[in-house]
């Protein structure tokens, strides 16, 4: 930082270096209601998850093809599934990620 500032309640003194991450990105409270519970059927509202603007990731397209690729094709061997356990996240600082979704034929 430049000069002291405060950000969201909490001052950074002058000199400090600061790390931005989007760690909640996609799961911020102001924007979506039960952010951290699995939703497929939330509305994006702008979410970042491939960024915005010119930062978009020109990778984007292939990613969502992908995934829908194999979704379909579990879906078309189980096509009446429930939830079982809740998820198992991996612990990181800058990500969230499913380690496991266990998945039951219903």
């Amino acid at each position: 930082t430049t000069r002291e500032v405060g950000v969201s309640g909490v001052t950074i003194p002058e000199g400090e270096k600061v790390l931005l991450l989007y760690g909640s990105a996609n799961r911020d409270d102001r924007r979506f209601d039960d952010p951290a519970r699995f939703d497929l059927t939330r509305e994006t509202k702008r979410h970042l998850a491939f960024g915005e603007g010119i930062h978009f990731c020109i990778g984007a397209p292939l990613a969502r093809l992908q995934a829908r690729v194999a979704l379909r094709g579990l879906l078309d061997r189980m096509p009446n599934y429930r939830l079982g356990a809740p998820g198992e996240w991996l612990p990181a600082y800058n990500m969230r990620t499913l380690a496991r979704l266990p998945v039951e034929p219903d």
